[in-house]
């Protein structure tokens, strides 16, 4: 192990020697392309060095490397696409990105040390906050991030300032005071959620006044939070660095099955040095406990396992639809040829050799990890809509149960959402505008209900959605407000007509004894009452009496 790490260290500090003039060479390419000799020839060349990164930040340790450097490649691909034209603001985001990557290279310990463990206490470096208002706590803020996550804190005073900064790029968090001198603090959220890219960077909002409408207005403009004054900067602050590192895509969870504990720690210290989770199952009798409970985003498997073997454990797995776009990695030392037939027929992605290189074993998690991430989002997301399938969400609402004994004074509301009459829609003026009356319900649910733990189309014109920290009450003034919105939205069919219509809602608040389908069933009959009461409205589940004590 002593000379894994030796060697381990000495690949990543010359990886962190040579970032210097990778990042030397970007600067000078975006000086040329600010200047009068940029082209299309330079954008690419720009691209390129960008995708270097891109590739590699991770297998070295430095997964935030990874995300910087693809958002940045990204962004020169787009422009590339349509032969547009560099601007200056083109420019200083790739300046900000670059600085960004660069600070992930920055102090004495990164010439020398192992990879850190960035899966759990990884720093936000380059990551920017903007606070809209006029509060004395700034500063306070200010020390709580750089404390929390080393992120900066930029100010504007107005509401015509804050939309000139969101102008020139985009924060990673936002803050904003209701009362603004020129107008509201809601304006500016709603302002951010309109702008390309705008739903990504979490934002809280923070007032004198707390009441219930107060609160229903900060969840339907878009934000995630609201704190009354005197704002508690301790706790504002480390909720936004929470938001702010749920945006950025963790490394991920490996599973590793191996009964050999020295080649678990070898594998384990490789994959946690990059910031993987890893947890090792040792004996294959409770490998389906691991699986379960883990939840991994990848499979490392051993062919020769006690009593089993590799391929026999992961044709189990591909037995079961749930882990149809999990990927498995097999670990052997058998013959190459013979190996891969059998991890083929088993279902397997991919085989590595033993003893398996630490950077081809990065690379090979990294490359697989991402790629089923990508599949498994178009298996969990509607054609249509973009929300979480009927599974999908079902899964989320099983969690959120899961999570409940850990934290049982938690309030969790299941809301059910169906079109009225929406049969006519369809007979009256084709599928094809149905299907748009759908899609603006869908982007209405999204907009404002950023706090949901989770938002479906769970069948049909049928839609699900889980909110937190609200009881039923609040969520039915919540989806209320929703119901009117949507209600005022003018629909346009093929022939020119407009029309409108409505929805009915049913929020069902999980109490203790619920189980899931008590929970579902809820929903669901307090869904039925609000159309047996006339349609267009939204019902509460009634409450169970509560226990009598003694």
């Amino acid at each position: 192990m002593d000379d894994f790490q030796d060697a381990l260290r000495g690949l990543r500090a010359e990886y962190v020697r040579e970032s210097g003039p990778r990042l030397a060479e970007i600067a000078r390419l975006l000086d040329v392309l600010s200047g009068a000799h940029g082209d299309l020839a330079t954008l690419d060349d720009l691209r390129r060095r960008f995708h270097a990164f891109a590739g590699s930040g991770t297998t070295y340790g430095f997964p935030e490397v990874t995300a910087v450097a693809r958002e940045a490649e990204r962004a020169c691909t787009g422009l590339l696409d349509r032969a547009g034209p560099v601007t200056p603001a083109h420019v200083e985001e790739w300046r900000r990105l670059a600085f960004r990557i660069r600070a992930q290279f920055e102090g004495p310990e990164n010439a020398a040390a192992p990879a850190p463990r960035v899966g759990r206490e990884r720093a936000s470096a380059g990551l920017e906050v903007l606070l809209v208002g006029d509060d004395s706590g700034v500063g306070e803020l200010r020390s709580r991030l750089r404390e929390h996550g080393g992120i900066t804190v930029h100010t504007a005073t107005t509401r015509s300032e804050a939309f000139e900064s969101l102008a020139l790029r985009l924060p990673d968090g936002l803050v904003v005071d209701v009362l603004l001198p020129d107008g509201s603090g809601y304006d500016v959220v709603r302002h951010l959620r309109g702008l390309p890219r705008g739903e990504d960077p979490p934002a809280l909002v923070i007032s004198t006044r707390a009441g219930f409408l107060d609160k229903v207005e900060a969840v339907q403009c878009g934000a995630e939070g609201f704190f009354e004054k005197p704002v508690d900067w301790e706790a504002l602050g480390q909720r936004l660095v929470h938001l702010i590192r749920r945006n950025h895509v963790e490394p991920g969870r490996v599973l590793y099955v191996e009964d050999d504990p020295h080649q678990a720690s070898f594998v384990r210290s490789v994959l946690e040095s990059a910031g993987y989770d890893v947890r090792v199952s040792s004996d294959p009798r409770h490998f389906e406990a691991d699986l379960a409970g883990f939840r991994p985003d990848l499979l490392l498997v051993d062919v020769l396992l006690p009593g089993v073997t590799g391929y026999d454990l992961t044709r189990v797995v591909r037995q079961d639809e749930r882990h149809a776009t999990l990927p498995v990695v097999f670990l052997t030392t058998q013959g190459q040829v013979e190996a891969r037939v059998h991890a083929t027929r088993a279902g397997g992605d991919e085989l590595l050799l033993k003893p398996v290189a630490p950077n081809l074993l990065l690379s090979t998690v990294a490359a697989r990890v991402e790629r089923a991430r990508f599949l498994r989002s178009l298996v969990e997301r509607d054609g249509l809509t973009r929300l979480l399938t009927h599974t999908a969400f079902q899964e989320r609402a099983r969690a959120l149960l899961d999570q409940r004994g850990r934290t049982p004074e938690r309030h969790l509301v299941w809301a059910m959402i169906d079109l009225d009459h929406f049969k006519s829609v369809n007979d009256r003026f084709g599928h094809p505008v149905g299907d748009r009356v759908l899609v603006s319900l869908s982007a209405l649910l999204r907009r404002r209900l950023r706090q949901a733990n989770a938002v479906g189309r769970y069948g049909g014109e049928e839609f699900a959605v889980l909110l937190e920290g609200l009881d039923d009450a609040q969520t039915v003034g919540v989806v209320t407000r929703i119901l009117d919105e949507f209600a005022a939205t003018e629909h346009h069919a093929a022939d020119g007509s407009v029309f409108k219509t409505t929805f009915s809602a049913g929020v069902a608040l999980l109490e203790p004894r619920m189980d899931f389908d008590g929970w579902r069933r809820a929903a669901d009959d307090a869904l039925c009452a609000a159309k047996a009461a006339g349609r267009a409205r939204v019902a509460a589940a009634p409450q169970a009496p509560a226990t009598p004590a003694g």
